[in-house]
This record gives structure tokens, sequence and C-alpha cells, in this order.
């Protein structure tokens, strides 16, 4: 049992964002080997960002990943990362943890990160811009979201109007991933 509700369409979650734990991911959506292998790279960009002291006060995840499609091709996903946090994290003498931090948080690098850890990192650096995020992942750009990809989905899949996505928070992101 998880705290993720049921596809309403045998495909997509309800509207909304639906808070849960990376345990309720795993138990809902680790169904195949290429969701597995997605969600452990995943979960190690989560322990590099952890490494570098960039602990996201949440998460949401998005995308092909929490829908019924059998082989998503990573997990988007954006992090809530505030100034505080990335400052502490700049206040290093480790020329190579500044590096990952500008790395990461650079969005020119999201190609890289992609190709590194097989997920899609988007950060924001506060509520108001996390809550965008959130009706970007919702709702799609200009408020509507992508037809179904016929490649990937299938045929009878349909796009809706408003699609769910997960939010996890800091003190489950710590508990898994065993934070600083």
């Amino acid at each position: 049992m998880t705290n993720i509700p049921n596809f309403i369409d045998d495909y997509h979650l309800p509207p909304g964002e639906h808070e849960c734990t990376f345990e309720d991911i795993e138990t809902r959506f680790l169904s195949t080997e290429i969701r597995t292998k997605r969600w452990d790279s995943f979960i190690a960009l989560l322990k590099r960002l952890n490494e570098l002291k960039l602990i996201p006060e949440a998460v949401l995840v998005n995308g092909s990943f929490v829908t019924g499609r059998n082989e998503p091709g990573d997990v988007d996903f954006c992090a809530l990362i505030l100034p505080d946090t990335i400052r502490a994290a700049l206040q290093t003498d480790d020329d190579h943890d500044i590096g990952g931090v500008q790395l990461f948080l650079n969005p020119d690098n999201q190609g890289a990160i992609r190709n590194l850890f097989g997920a899609h990192l988007l950060y924001a650096d506060g509520q108001h811009m996390f809550n965008g995020w959130s009706r970007f992942f919702r709702f799609g750009q200009n408020g509507q979201l992508r037809e179904p990809d016929p490649k990937k989905d299938p045929s009878w899949v349909s796009r809706p109007q408003e699609k769910g996505i997960l939010k996890v928070n800091k003190s489950d992101i710590l508990r898994y991933i065993g934070g600083v």
C-alpha cells in the first residue's frame, strides 16, 4: 500500500501534487528493469547532491516515469534548493565540490546531467519558483500538456487537461539517502 493514488485513466495520476515517500515510488513504479535502472541513476544523483550539501527541501517527480509508460526515458524532477543551502555548500576549500555545485545548478548542463544520471534535473531556488515548476509539470507549457508520443505510448492514451505529479519532502529525502 502506498500514498500514491491509482491512475485515473490507466495511465496518468489524478490531477495535483501527491505527497509520498521514495519507498512509495519504488513500490508503485519499479516494475521493469528499465524503470529500476532509471530510478537507481536518479538516486545516485540525489546522493551526489547530498555529498555536495545541496540537500533539497523537496522534490517533484514528473514525466513519463510517473505514468503507465513501460520504458520511461528518464526521471524528470525539480529540486527545491534554497539560496542559503547553496551558499553553505560553496563554503568549502574543495575546488572539485565547488565545481560540482556549479555544474548541477547551471541550466546549460542539463543534457550532461541527464546523460550521466538518467534524470532531468530542474532546480528552484525558492517556493515561488518551485510552485511554478509544479504548475508547468501539471498543466504543460502555455497551459497545455504535450500529446502522447505515438512511438512510446499506447494508442489509447489521451492527453489530460492536468496530470498528477509526486512530491517528496526533505525529511524523507534525508532518511532515504542517509543525508549529511
